[in-house]
């Protein structure tokens, strides 16, 4: 417990000096940032138990009211008394609030700096993969280019000699070919089935 009061006075220490950077002229988020990367925040465990610690004084202070409450009604005053046990009851409280208050802010801030951390962590998975999408996508491009260009040359050193025209026909001839084969499949497609006679 001790161990814990400890780490709880480092982070108020830590705010009190993201407050007093803020004055300073620096940004506070910077002066969080940077102390909560030398911070190093008690495990899960600790804290888990500085939570049940602190729910077993609130419901202690609950079952003392209530005892207090039926005392009272043993009592000849017990408007009084009642008053007596609910100024007790809310001072317990109070004291019991300043306890939680820089817990619950330590917390949040836990629950705050993992969720930064998963997202960084989602942002840079992502740019992993857009970056690989975008090499292999120069890579391909640099591919079809290098492709074109070679054709190109080939058609530019065949051009106007007998063998680039007799090569351009058989080109020409073949797209010919798969287009008339591409019409008769379309036109040799079996009809649909017949509509089935109404009434049977």
């Amino acid at each position: 417990m001790k161990k814990f009061i400890v780490v709880l006075n480092l982070y108020l220490c830590m705010a009190v000096f993201a407050a007093d950077a803020d004055v300073q002229g620096e940004p506070a988020t910077q002066a969080v940032t940077a102390a909560s990367h030398a911070f190093v925040y008690p495990s899960e465990e600790a804290r888990a138990q500085e939570r049940q610690r602190l729910d077993q004084i609130s419901q202690q202070i609950e079952d003392q009211y209530k005892q207090d409450m039926k005392q009272c009604y043993q009592q000849f005053d017990v408007t009084s008394c009642k008053l007596k046990a609910r100024d007790r009851r809310i001072d317990a409280k109070a004291a019991l609030r300043k306890e939680e208050l820089p817990f619950k802010a330590m917390e949040r801030q836990i629950k705050t700096e993992e969720a930064r951390q998963r997202l960084a962590e989602r942002q840079s998975e992502a740019k992993l993969k857009k970056e690989e999408a975008d090499r292999a996508e120069a890579i391909a491009a640099a591919k079809d280019r290098a492709d074109a260009n070679a054709q190109k040359q080939i058609d530019h050193a065949l051009k106007g000699s007998k063998r680039g025209e007799y090569e351009q026909k058989q080109r020409e001839a073949e797209q010919h070919r798969e287009d008339v084969a591409k019409k008769l499949r379309e036109r040799n497609k079996e009809p649909a089935a017949p509509l089935p006679v109404p009434g049977r």
